[in-house]
């Protein structure tokens, strides 16, 4: 059983953009040129290039459109507060122009596991023929997703939204899942553990590293979060990436060790991996799991357990993950724990090329 943050979600109530660094690629940083209409009329040229330091925070702002005014300029100061603390790059963000005018924005960011998260393009409102500047910024983000190499390019969009999930299928994006995001308030008492494991918990090191990313691929084995991801990274790949999540520290990851194998060994069983989001005074379950062999003995349930109780001790008021919709077994221990859905979103990815698309049953 693992978290849904296997597929390298960003969460919804994170900041507005998961703290990544976007390795920049010559290839992306250039201009492309998209005409609407008449290539001889500069007025209908549209032209998409990466948005200088000096004007982030005007794209930026672009970007958070969707929102109210003072929810748009909290999340844009975040966004350039971690960016200041180098906890971000904003590398990915491009802008569309067209008669020195910019139409609309997007955002990619490349992670260590070399899949790249993509954040819808925005459209001013005011924009003559909005369809040409999203298309336009559509096939900039999937030229950069190629030149660079990316082994997937991901979207998460309102499930409601069929316009943009439409248009997206056409750009070679394909629908694999629903997400849900879950919440558990730390303030409500947490439930006793009757059957604690018998195991020990080893934390995050360079001693232990190797241990880490070795059972985090065999938790991708028979996984009924985001199945189709397994053998696409290496579990250091996954760490790496899971590591960019919020504050990453070392002894907020566990490893567990049976202490009562069958085969007289001491079997390393589960990990869970936390990491802690002191702004908005929670702790994030980035991902956990155990290994094939041990499941079906509620070692699941132990691990969330743990979780919670590490989360509450650090005095955080609640702790949040992602999950597969389709992961039926852990939205029951979820829902037994008391989690409460925050929000739900619909996840396309685009491989290398672009997919082809066997059926629509994504709505």
């Amino acid at each position: 059983m693992t978290s849904a943050d296997a597929c390298s979600i960003p969460h919804p109530v994170s900041a507005p953009i998961v703290a990544v660094r976007v390795t920049n690629s010559s290839a992306a940083t250039g201009e492309v040129p998209y005409l609407s209409t008449d290539r001889t009329q500069d007025d209908s040229a549209i032209v998409v290039r990466p948005v200088d330091v000096a004007d982030w925070s005007d794209a930026l702002q672009f970007l958070f459109l969707p929102f109210a005014p003072a929810e748009r300029e909290s999340r844009t100061q975040a966004t350039l507060k971690s960016v200041a603390q180098g906890s971000l790059d904003l590398t990915g963000l491009r802008q569309a122009w067209r008669a020195g005018q910019p139409v609309g924005v997007s955002l990619t960011m490349q992670q260590p596991d070399g899949v790249t998260l993509v954040w819808p393009p925005i459209v001013a409102p005011s924009a003559a023929d909005p369809d040409a500047v999203f298309d336009a910024l559509v096939k900039d983000v999937c030229f950069r997703l190629d030149a660079e190499g990316a082994r997937l390019g991901q979207v998460l969009l309102d499930t409601t939204d069929e316009i943009t999930r439409t248009r997206l299928y056409a750009a070679g994006f394909t629908w694999q899942t629903h997400l849900f995001f879950l919440v558990r308030a730390l303030g409500d008492p947490l439930p006793e553990d009757d059957d604690t494991p018998d195991w020990k918990a080893q934390s995050y090191s360079e001693a232990t590293a190797d241990r880490f990313a070795r059972l985090l691929e065999a938790t991708y084995q028979g996984s009924l979060d985001c199945p189709w991801l397994e053998g696409m990274r290496t579990g250091a790949e996954a760490l790496a990436s899971h590591k960019l999540s919020g504050r990453f520290e070392p002894e907020c990851w566990r490893i567990f060790t049976s202490q009562a194998a069958d085969n007289g060994h001491n079997d390393d069983v589960a990990l869970c991996l936390l990491n802690d989001h002191p702004d908005q005074d929670a702790m994030e379950m980035v991902y956990f799991g155990v290994a094939p062999e041990y499941r079906g003995q509620g070692l699941g349930r132990a691990l969330l357990l743990d979780a919670l109780a590490r989360a509450a001790q650090r005095g955080r008021a609640a702790l949040f993950l992602a999950v597969d919709a389709q992961n039926h077994y852990a939205n029951s221990v979820y829902a037994n724990l008391e989690f409460v859905e925050l929000a739900r979103r619909t996840a396309l990815f685009r491989p290398p090329g672009g997919g082809v698309h066997e059926s629509s049953t994504g709505s």
